[in-house]
């Protein structure tokens, strides 16, 4: 009997300008489970690359990556984003604010050890899976805060146009929101777009 449960291979990109490390680093990858979907001896583009092949995560050993390849990352953080660890010389404490602000998810200074490579990478996605679930919370207080901003805007139109109190203008707005099978905010930028043409028609 097959067993479903089991989850599917981590699929991984390698990026290596070592060929006989890279070798050995993609062996011990398929040794440890992982499927090792494409592998590369340089990050030129990294950013095709990525977007063509969707890699589960991404593994970089560059011997000095300069900062187009922090570019192509802070891209991929923004549309798509991706784990990614990256191994490198580069120690400049600069750099490494920069690589951490792109979204790497794992910096290490030094040569990939092709026996630790398992290890890293469930780190990388543990970090990755964090960060990702405190960001999304961010964007959901934002959202919640920018429409609360939206609701108290339009009651305070409404209460200035139709000369009602704060709870009637809410009710206002509510009974609006069941009518029209709206959410509150959609129906309060609604609200605030028709009161300000109204008012600009008047001056």
């Amino acid at each position: 009997m097959v067993n479903t449960d089991t989850p599917p291979a981590l699929r991984v990109m390698l990026v290596d300008d070592n060929p006989q490390r890279a070798t050995m680093v993609e062996e011990r990858l398929w040794a440890a489970g992982f499927d090792v979907i494409l592998v590369i001896p340089s990050a030129a583009g990294l950013l095709f690359q990525i977007e063509q092949n969707r890699p589960d995560v991404v593994l970089m050993d560059l011997e000095s990556p300069d900062r187009d390849v922090l570019e192509s990352l802070a891209i991929i953080n923004h549309h798509n984003p991706t784990p990614v660890v990256m191994f490198t010389q580069q120690d400049d404490p600069d750099y490494i604010r920069e690589a951490v602000t792109a979204g790497i998810s794992t910096y290490l200074v030094g040569d990939i050890n092709p026996d630790q490579v398992k290890p890293i990478i469930d780190v990388a996605m543990a970090q990755f899976r964090a960060f990702q679930g405190l960001r999304e919370e961010l964007l959901s207080t934002r959202a919640q805060l920018d429409d609360r901003k939206l609701i108290e805007q339009a009651k305070g139109l409404l209460m200035s146009h139709k000369k009602i109190s704060e709870d009637e203008a809410h009710r206002l707005l509510t009974k609006l929101a069941m009518d029209t099978n709206q959410r509150l905010p959609a129906v309060a930028k609604t609200v605030l777009a028709t009161l300000s043409l109204q008012g600009k028609r008047k001056d």
